[in-house]
């Protein structure tokens, strides 16, 4: 059912996991002409509370309201359709499913709500006020977050982001999904997922979230994180984001972690050494390296000789500077950067987003094995 609200209503009226179904301004326009009285004489010449009247019985041969000719004047439709541009008034229609069409927001993998601009008119202040509110929202609600999205018909999965063979419905992605659930405290909406997927997902998440994993706190981020030794040892792939696509990591090392941050005194002097010797000279490591041969040709083992990184490539530290890590060359990888470092970063960050410098937290880390991800592609 379609439902205008103020945006300042939206935070104690809308549950977090409904933002998804916000239309546009232009669809809520629609919308309103159908389900509202947006005639000047319904509204006794103003808004009441700032919404126009609703219709509480439609009628099948009932006509959606039209404005008048542009030479007249038709102050409640002009005061609805501008205050829905810039995001005063939210249209929302939960009855139908999600669609990039109509729906600029998503939930994505973190919790968070994403904004794509769509061609409806809108205004800065239109996506500014509904995240405001989202945030608000799950802060009321003590930080749980909805599941994410689920946007399988508009490229969710991106195929060019999944090696060829791979499939998302084994074990592993099950445990990661199910990793998800408790994460955002949401682990029903997370096994509908797995659900979905089909295949061996539902069997992997239910082997994670049993009567003994199923109340455990979670300390970090992203669909990696259960304190459950026994799952580390089984985990052997991530399942990452770049780009709003998902991308599988496979042969990966999963240790549980205490992340500790760094003072910014120490690190800055720890990258100083990476970037003025400890690269070049790892680089220059990897030149007659078995993996490399196979996986680089003339010109670029050329530059490894002279220290130099590949292009779309990244030498990234299997543990980070920031927490523990250090410039030893067992603790260095040379990573292709699109996607699989980006998403490793990805989730990096979102670990570390709310952690204070000095501050801890247990978490399970991934990072490639080897010293060049992936190899021969």
């Amino acid at each position: 059912m379609f439902q205008l609200y103020r945006s300042h209503d939206l935070t104690r009226q809308l549950a977090p996991e409904d933002f998804q179904y916000i239309l546009t301004p232009a669809g809520s326009l629609r919308e309103a002409c159908i389900h509202y009285d947006l005639s000047y004489e319904g509204n006794g010449h103003s808004l009441s509370f700032g919404l126009p009247n609703k219709k509480y019985s439609l009628s099948p041969h009932e006509r959606s309201y039209e404005r008048r000719h542009r030479s007249y004047v038709d102050p409640i439709y002009d005061k609805v359709e501008h205050d829905l541009q810039i995001g005063w008034l939210v249209g929302v229609d939960t009855s139908r499913r999600w669609s990039s069409d109509r729906n600029p927001f998503y939930i994505d993998d973190t919790g968070d709500l994403i904004f794509t601009p769509t061609a409806s008119s809108w205004h800065a202040w239109y996506k500014d006020e509904i995240t405001s509110a989202y945030r608000h929202a799950i802060a009321d609600r003590q930080g749980r977050k909805p599941a994410p999205t689920q946007r399988m018909h508009y490229d969710y999965y991106g195929p060019a982001a999944i090696p060829e063979g791979k499939t998302l419905n084994s074990k592993a992605v099950g445990r990661l999904l199910a990793a998800g659930g408790v994460y955002n405290g949401n682990i029903e909406g997370f096994r509908q997922t797995a659900e979905r997927l089909g295949g061996d997902a539902v069997k992997g998440y239910d082997s994670v979230l049993n009567e003994t994993t199923s109340g455990m706190m979670v300390a970090a981020a992203s669909l990696l994180v259960i304190r459950n030794p026994m799952a580390a040892q089984e985990l052997t792939s991530y399942l990452g984001k770049y780009k709003q696509a998902h991308v599988l990591l496979d042969d990966m090392n999963v240790t549980q972690l205490n992340y500790l941050r760094r003072n910014r005194a120490e690190y800055n002097a720890l990258r100083g050494q990476f970037n003025s010797t400890v690269r070049p000279n790892f680089l220059k490591s990897l030149s007659d390296h078995p993996d490399a041969l196979s996986t680089f040709d003339s010109n670029n083992l050329l530059r490894l000789a002279n220290g130099n990184v590949p292009s779309g490539w990244q030498v990234h530290h299997k543990i980070p500077l920031d927490d523990g890590g250090t410039n030893a060359f067992d603790n260095l990888i040379l990573i292709q950067y699109s996607p699989y470092h980006s998403a490793l970063s990805k989730m990096q960050a979102i670990i570390t987003k709310e952690l204070p410098y000095n501050a801890s937290t247990d978490v399970l880390w991934p990072s490639p094995n080897g010293v060049i991800y992936p190899v021969g592609k």
